[in-house]
C-alpha cells in the first residue's frame, strides 16, 4: 500500500519508518524546509541549537527507547533546573535540596505560589484562578528524596549527534518533500491508499468550525562567550519571559561561544507557530467537534500534538504513533 505522511515531525517520522519497515510505500510532505518539526536542531558555530526550544528526551517506555535507539547513540544527559523566585534562585522541583537553599520548609500553598502561579500565568496567558482545575491541580508540589533531576524516568538522554541526524536516519530511503505549501499534499492524495496527518486539525478542515486556541513562543537568541551557570533558569516572577537556557548544555558541548535563549510565550496567530494546545474551556469543546469530523474522514489517521489537540511529550508522540500504526498494519497487509 502507499501512504502519504503529512508533516515530518516526530509523529510523522515515526509513522513513516514503521510503515516502510513493513514494506509499504511511503512519502512524506513537510511545509518547513527541514524535518523533525519542533524537535529540529542545527549547528550555529560550534554549538547545537534547539531552534524551537529545548527538547530533552526521557521515558519509562522501554519499547519507545529501543525504537529510537535504532537511529542514534545517546549522550548521558541528566536535566536539572533552577528557578528565580521571590525567595531567590532555587532548585526545582521542590525537594530537600530546595529546603536547604531556603533554610526552611514551605507548605504546599507556599510552593504553588512561589514556583507555579506566575510562571503558569505567563505560559498560558490566563490568570491562575481562571486556569482549569486539571492544570492547577496537576502541578507537582514536592519531592521527598535528594534526587534533583527534573525528570526521573528510567531512560534519559540526548541524541549523540543531534535530533536532526536522528530524524535523517529514521527517514533513510523514504522520499521527503520539504518546503511545500501546507495544502500541496492534497494534490497527490488521490494516488495514496491512506494518509497520516500530523498538522493542525482545524487547518485540515479549513477552519470550518473556527480556529482552535494555541499558545506560541517567541525566542530571543544571543551568542555569548560566557556560559549560564545552569542549563535552564525558569523565571517564576513577573519578568516577561518564562525561561532562559544555554544550548551548549543540552548536548554536553564546550564551544568557545554558546547560544543563550530567552523564551517569551504569546498567543498563536497565523504569523507564528502553534506550540501548546489549550484543551480546556472553549478550546476543548471546539476540538470535540473537529474530532467528530476526523472520525468520519475516510482513509486518514490523525496523529500528534496538533492533530489530536493534546499535550504530548516526545515519548508520548512516538508511543501514540506505534500504537496507531500497528492498528493499520494489523488491518492491511503489505503488497508483495
Amino acid at each position: 500500500m502507499k501512504f502519504l505522511i503529512v508533516g515530518a515531525g516526530i509523529s510523522g517520522c515515526t509513522s513513516a519508518r514503521l510503515l516502510a519497515d513493513e514494506g509499504h510505500e511511503v512519502e512524506v510532505w513537510e511545509a518547513r524546509d527541514h524535518t523533525g518539526g519542533n524537535c529540529h536542531d542545527e549547528k550555529v558555530g560550534g554549538v547545537t541549537v534547539h531552534k524551537y526550544g529545548p527538547h530533552l528526551f526521557h521515558t519509562n517506555d522501554r519499547k519507545v527507547w529501543e525504537f529510537l535507539s535504532r537511529f542514534t547513540q545517546w549522550k548521558d544527559y541528566r536535566h536539572t533546573v533552577v528557578a528565580d523566585t521571590a525567595l531567590g534562585r532555587i532548585s526545582i522541583p521542590y525537594s530537600p535540596v530546595t529546603e536547604r537553599q531556603l533554610g526552611r520548609s514551605l507548605d504546599d500553598d507556599e510552593i504553588r505560589e512561589l514556583i507555579f502561579v506566575e510562571y503558569s500565568e505567563k505560559q498560558w496567558g490566563i490568570p491562575w484562578g481562571e486556569l482549569p482545575a486539571a492544570i492547577r491541580g496537576r502541578v507537582p508540589t514536592r519531592r521527598t528524596d535528594e534526587d534533583d533531576r527534573y525528570f526521573t524516568d528510567a531512560y534519559q538522554g540526548q541524541p549523540a549527534d543531534g535530533y536532526a541526524a536522528m530524524f535523517a536516519r529514521m527517514l533513510d530511503g523514504i522520499p521527503v518533500r520539504t518546503g511545500r505549501d501546507k495544502q500541496a499534499w492534497r494534490e497527490v492524495r488521490h494516488d495514496c491508499d491512506g494518509v497520516i496527518y500530523t498538522g493542525k486539525i482545524d487547518e485540515y478542515f479549513g477552519y470550518s468550525l473556527g480556529r482552535l486556541p494555541y499558545r506560541s513562543l517567541r525566542f530571543e537568541h544571543r551568542r555569548s562567550r560566557e556560559r549560564l551557570p545552569h542549563a535552564v533558569i525558569n523565571q517564576c516572577n513577573r519578568l516577561p519571559y518564562t525561561r532562559e537556557y544555554d544550548h551548549a548544555c543540552f548536548s554536553l558541548e564546550n564551544p568557545e561561544e554558546t547560544v543563550i535563549t530567552r523564551e517569551f510565550p504569546l498567543a498563536h496567530d497565523p504569523s507564528n507557530e502553534p506550540y501548546y494546545p489549550m484543551p480546556f474551556g472553549e478550546g476543548q469543546a471546539l476540538y470535540q467537534k473537529y474530532k467528530e469530523l476526523a472520525a468520519a474522514e475516510p482513509g486518514t489517521l490523525f496523529l500528534g500534538r496538533l492533530a489530536t489537540y493534546s499535550y504530548l511529550d516526545m515519548w508520548m508522540a512516538v508511543a501514540q504513533a506505534m500504537v496507531k500504526v500497528r492498528g493499520i498494519l494489523n488491518q492491511q497487509p503489505a503488497e508483495a
